[in-house]
This record gives C-alpha cells, sequence and structure tokens, in this order.
C-alpha cells in the first residue's frame, strides 16, 4: 500500500491534463485513497480553470507555486533524466513520463544513445510493468499515467480501466453542469486547429462540408483570438469565429448539434460535453487519446509514419514525413468515411 499523495503536478499540455484528471478520477472510484486532505493538484494556469470544474473538491494551484510542493509528490513529467530517475528509487515521490514508450515507438524519433537508454531502463524496472519497450501494448495516456500508483494500491490495469468509465460519467455530468447553451451557435462546430500537422486543413473542411450537403450559415469554425492560422481559413472563404474563454468553449459544445475536432485540447472536452463528436485522429493511434467511454465517432486511416513524433507547426515547414498536413485528410477513403459520419449525425 502506498502513502496518500499530497502534491500532483501535471506537467503537459492542456490534453494531458484532461486525460491525468480522468485517471485520478478513475482511482478515485475505485475507491482509493490516493490524495491526502490535503493534497493539491498544480497545472498549468491556462488548464486551472477547466480543472477546477473537473475536481470541485481538489485544491488547484498553478505550476509557478509548486516549487516546494509537499511530499510525496506525483509529477508526469515531459522528459526522464537523472534526477527523475533517482527520485522514483530514493524517495517517496513519483516522477511519471508517460509517453515516452510511444516516442519510442514514433517516426521520426531519434535513437537514444547509451546514458539516454540507461535512464529509461531503471525508470521502467521501477514504474513500469517491464523492460522492454516495444511490447508496450497502445492504451488510453489516462490509463498509462496512473498505471504505476494503481499497482502500488493494490489495485491492476484492469481495475483502472474499468475505474475510467466510471469516471468518465463523472466528469461529463460536472463539465455539462458548467456550460450554458447559447440560441447563436449554428448546427455544425469545427474546431480545425493543432500545433502540430493534426491540424484540419481548409481544402479538407471545404469538400467534407460539399459532401454532407453542408450550408453557409449552418457551420463555423472555430480558434482561439490568437490563433494565427485562423486568417488561412478566411482566405479560404470558411466561416470564422473566435472563443475566448473556457466559458465561450463550454456553450459551443453545449450547443451545436455536431462538433468536429481533431486530436487536440477540444477533442478532450468534447468527448465529455458535446453533443455529438466527430474525432477526426491522425498523426496518432485513437486508442492513446480517445477514451474508452467516450461515445465519440473516430474516424482513422493507418499510416506507415503513424505515430508520428510531435513536429510543431510553428518552428517546422512539414511533418518528419515531408507532409504540410497529416496524410490522412487526403486520402479518399477518410474524406468519405468522415463525410458519411457528418450526415449520419445530423440526421
Amino acid at each position: 500500500m502506498s502513502h496518500a499523495l499530497r502534491s500532483v503536478r501535471l506537467h503537459g499540455g492542456q490534453g494531458d491534463v484532461i486525460m491525468a484528471i480522468h485517471g485520478l478520477q478513475a482511482l478515485r472510484e475505485l475507491g482509493a485513497k490516493v490524495l491526502a486532505d490535503d493534497a493539491v493538484v498544480y497545472t498549468r494556469s491556462i488548464a486551472a480553470p477547466v480543472a477546477r470544474l473537473l475536481l470541485p473538491d481538489v485544491a488547484v494551484k498553478s505550476l509557478e507555486d509548486s516549487k516546494h510542493a509537499p511530499h510525496p509528490r506525483y509529477a508526469v513529467v515531459p522528459r526522464t533524466s537523472w534526477s527523475t530517475v533517482l527520485r522514483n528509487w530514493l524517495y517517496t515521490d513519483w516522477y511519471v513520463n508517460f509517453p515516452e514508450r510511444r516516442l519510442l515507438a514514433s517516426y521520426g524519433y531519434p535513437r537514444p544513445g547509451p546514458l539516454r537508454r540507461a535512464q529509461l531502463w531503471l525508470t521502467d524496472l521501477k514504474l513500469g510493468p517491464g523492460t522492454r519497450w516495444r511490447r508496450e501494448t497502445p492504451s488510453y495516456y489516462g490509463l498509462k499515467i496512473w498505471a504505476p500508483l494503481t499497482e502500488r494500491f493494490g489495485l491492476t490495469d484492469t481495475d483502472l480501466m474499468r475505474g475510467l468509465y466510471r469516471a468518465h460519467r463523472t466528469l461529463s455530468e460536472r463539465l455539462r453542469a458548467a456550460a450554458i447553451s447559447r440560441a447563436d451557435i449554428p448546427a455544425v462546430a469545427f474546431f480545425p486547429s493543432g500545433k502540430a500537422f493534426q491540424y484540419l486543413p481548409a481544402d479538407f473542411i471545404k469538400e467534407l462540408l460539399t459532401r454532407a450537403g453542408i450550408s453557409a450559415g449552418d457551420y463555423v469554425c472555430w480558434f482561439a483570438p490568437n490563433d494565427r492560422w485562423m486568417e488561412e481559413y478566411q482566405r479560404a472563404g470558411l466561416a470564422c469565429r473566435t472563443s475566448a474563454t473556457d466559458a465561450e468553449l463550454l456553450a459551443i459544445l453545449a450547443s451545436a448539434r455536431v462538433t468536429l475536432t481533431c486530436d487536440s485540447y477540444v477533442s478532450h472536452l468534447a468527448q465529455l460535453a458535446a453533443h455529438r463528436h466527430i474525432e477526426l485522429h491522425s498523426h496518432d493511434l485513437p486508442q492513446h487519446t480517445v477514451h474508452p467511454a467516450a461515445p465519440s465517432t473516430v474516424i482513422y486511416e493507418p499510416q506507415d509514419c503513424c505515430p508520428c513524433w510531435y513536429a510543431l507547426r510553428e518552428t517546422n515547414p512539414t511533418c518528419l514525413a515531408g507532409r504540410t498536413a497529416c496524410g490522412v485528410f487526403a486520402m479518399e477513403c477518410y474524406r468519405d468515411a468522415a463525410a458519411t459520419a457528418l450526415r449520419a449525425a445530423l440526421a
């Protein structure tokens, strides 16, 4: 049996935070006393408001305030180092780099050198089910994040998966309760943006609208106010609007009949709160980022370069396979499946 955590530090993107909260809530649904009464969950400031909605009975603070966070800690970290190795072996803290094995199996990811391999091997020996990364089974990241602690509480990954189903219901109810529907939201909501090459290209959306028979005025492409890519969609003649706050974002999910997303932060919220959600998946396996209990319709076609190493559009003109957008969006079978799903969702 492990000690209850006093600090949970969630590094990573907003989507990673949502998946981590799913796993944490799953353990709580199973009756595990994983959090001390005075526990604090630390996350990026931008993710904190939604984290508070999902965990109303837990203190949530910014990562900037976590420097002297009390022990024991459970930290979801972006990189394994000698510091994290030593902390995992010599202290009561946990430093979990959950996507490491996925990265090792990703297209274009640099092969680690001897010292890095030693760090990974020692971490897997302490926290993982085994040290052979090629045997890693694709599964939801919310499960991978909390699997090490799950075992220490006398539970199995199977138990945790069952807890994830219960957690999805709880978190969905909390998020839906916070959403206020609006009458000015068209029936179809697109959220095209992604930081990497999983974004939905403008020409793909235009053709999807034509194939599905969606008229002007019945859809909107939604962007953050500072999204530099919105102009590209406006130039393509697509209807575009901005949503500035999490409250507005939840209102869109509560009001649109169908929400279409790429694999992004909004996708994780749509899996919880959208009326109908179509996940236009591309650069990663759906098993990694689509919640097993989500009622989403997933469109996906496997490519030899999937999963890909996450290359940011801000600093890279193409993905590592040399494309300006993920290759699935040019596949006829993918486009046809997306149009069929959209028509069915509106029927």
